[in-house]
Order: C-alpha cells, then structure tokens, then sequence
C-alpha cells in the first residue's frame, strides 16, 4: 500500500510541474505583420501591368481601366488605358530591343489630320518614324472589339521630343490622333492589383 502511495505522490508532483511549467511559459509571439506596400514603387514590372493596376503619374493616381496586347508578326507590345482625375490617358510600353520605351498619350480631338506625308499640329512639323498592321487583343475597358486588326502611324519631331500617334482599328473607321511624351520608370508609382499575370 504504500508503494501505491509513492506512486501516486510522485505522480501528483509530476503533474503539479507539468501546469506550472505550461503557466508560466510565454505564448509564441504572433508573426510581425509586413507593410504590403514596402516593395512599391522601386519593384514593380513594366511589363506586367494590367487592368486594376494604380499608375500614378505627375502626383495624380490612375486606374488602368483596359489593356490592348498587340502583335506584328511577332513583335509585341501593350497599351494600357488610364483613368485619372484629369482625364484619360495611354500608356504604351514595349521592348524595343531589350530596351524599355514607355509613352503617355493624350488624345486630340477634332485636328483633321491623316498619316500621309509630313504632318503639322501645333506649329511643329512631325515625319513619319514607322507604320503598319497588327493583330490585337483587348481586356477590360478599351473602346475597342475584343480582338481584331488594326492601322498605326507614328510621327516624331526632329528632335524627337513631340511624339504624334496615328491608330484605326477597323478599315473603315477614321484616324484617332494623339500626341505622346516619352515617360521614364522614374516618374511612374505603380501599385499591382494582385499578382503578376
């Protein structure tokens, strides 16, 4: 009987150890919580803009409400189209031979204006850089067929500052005319809607 009693005595103190080392015994620290906008704007992907994404530009934000992937004979690029407090805009960014060219567009209305030879607007004299077709697709909002084919026509100043876009995206529509700046990563905030597509 009185071995029971050891046991039974030993096995008391033991369990009294047991709740006094799990009382007294700190709870894991919770995982710190990381700021989801710590990466932003040094890492983010020109070319994996897409619709949803906030590009903000000269301290004003903008959706990208649309986005045209186009393609000529193997030659890609894309054209994202912003909506902002100021209006809308296009933003075309391509690989010109491993080298980033991105461009904001602003459309001008009502100029007349057909790509032939030289052209002028507002007093400057743009020649023709390049022309021709390419397939498109289109997601979101963009004013256009979800695919198609389409016309362009880009222009240049001599110094290249003042750029002029010519693009007809069914045979028997009218040129739409915009005038373009080039634009650096620099001066671009861009925050990703979700990931990467």
């Amino acid at each position: 009987m009185t071995e029971v009693l050891l046991v039974l005595l030993i096995l008391i103190v033991v369990a009294a150890v047991v709740i006094v080392v799990l009382r007294t015994r700190k709870p894991a620290p919770a995982p710190a919580r990381v700021d989801p906008l710590a990466d932003y704007p040094e890492v983010w992907d020109p070319y994996k803009l897409g619709v949803g994404d906030i590009i903000t530009y000269a301290g004003i934000d903008h959706v990208v409400r649309g986005t045209i992937t186009l393609d000529q004979e193997g030659y890609r690029w894309h054209e994202h189209l912003l909506d902002g407090s100021t209006g809308r805009r296009w933003l075309t960014v391509e690989n010109d031979e491993g080298e980033l060219e991105m461009t904001l567009w602003m459309r001008r209305e009502g100029t007349g204006l057909d790509p032939g030879g030289d052209v002028i607007l507002d007093d400057r004299v743009y020649r023709k850089v390049e022309s021709g077709t390419a397939r498109y697709t289109a997601e979101g909002t963009t004013g256009t067929a979800p695919a198609g084919s389409m016309d362009y026509a880009d222009y240049a100043t001599a110094d290249k500052t003042g750029l002029l876009a010519f693009e007809r995206w069914a045979a028997a529509a009218s040129w739409e005319v915009s005038t373009g700046r080039a634009v650096t990563r620099s001066e671009l905030t861009v925050i990703h809607a979700g990931p990467p597509q």
